[in-house]
């Protein structure tokens, strides 16, 4: 985590922002494939990642994709940043359709609870979210007038 904070503070978090969109993915796609799915990126810059499966909203096929988290008591918060672009990304799409899905953290799998926070639940995430890495307000700045979606994921279970 040291280092992801280092570079925090640097310009790369905005560089990687105009570019990580094409680049990150298929890195992630190959050192999880050399890895045979114990590291990804996020990992290896030392921020707490983790890899969601959520059935396709139309479809019904399960996706997965690797988002990084932040802690909350005992959430999970996904920021739905797509790197800033003017668009939410398609996960976010999935998991606004549906209440449940699976996460694999640290190599265990959990079935979650995911639940889209609005109003004063929405803006007390913002400000965990940007207390632990406030490079999404980058994003935010550079997304424009579209509002990130936050996502609450509890264990199956929890009230």
């Amino acid at each position: 985590m040291r280092l992801a904070r280092a570079v925090a503070g640097s310009r790369l978090p905005y560089r990687l922002m105009l570019r990580g969109h094409r680049l990150i993915p298929p890195t992630e796609r190959l050192v999880r494939r050399l890895s045979r799915g114990r590291l990804g990126v996020l990992e290896l810059a030392g921020l707490p990642s983790l890899q969601l499966t959520v059935a396709g909203r139309r479809s019904g096929t399960p996706r997965t994709v690797t988002l990084q988290y932040v802690p909350d008591g005992r959430s999970l918060l996904l920021v739905a940043s797509n790197w800033g672009l003017p668009t939410h990304p398609g996960w976010s799409h999935n998991l606004g359709a549906t209440d449940r899905a699976l996460i694999e953290r640290d190599g265990n799998l959990q079935d979650v609870t995911a639940e889209q926070l609005s109003g004063a639940e929405r803006q007390r995430a913002w400000n965990v979210v940007l207390d632990f890495w406030p490079n999404y307000a980058l994003a935010q700045e550079r997304a424009g007038d579209r509002t990130f979606r936050i996502f609450a994921l509890r264990p199956t279970g929890d009230a």
